[in-house]
């Protein structure tokens, strides 16, 4: 893990995830309410973190999937409790 302390944006991005399951990009930005080239900037953050899964999904309307990791909310659970 690189850090251990998020920025909101990323918080709110894996609590999303979290409560919703794995997302298409576009959805993720919606959902938070964050412009779509923001999201996918923290979207990269996270997976180089190692907080979620970016994949090609063909039946994703972004042609990408992400998912949230186990890691992830072993974190947000610390954080959150």
């Amino acid at each position: 893990m690189k850090r251990f302390e998020l920025e909101e944006e990323e918080r709110k991005v894996l609590q999303t995830l979290a409560r919703r399951g794995a997302m298409s990009p576009s959805e993720v930005a919606a959902e938070t309410w964050t412009l779509p080239g923001k999201t996918l900037s923290v979207l990269r953050e996270l997976s180089s973190a190692g907080f979620v899964h970016l994949r090609n999904d063909t039946n994703s309307p972004d042609g990408m999937l992400v998912a949230i990791t186990s890691q992830a909310r072993v974190y947000l659970n610390g954080t959150l409790a």
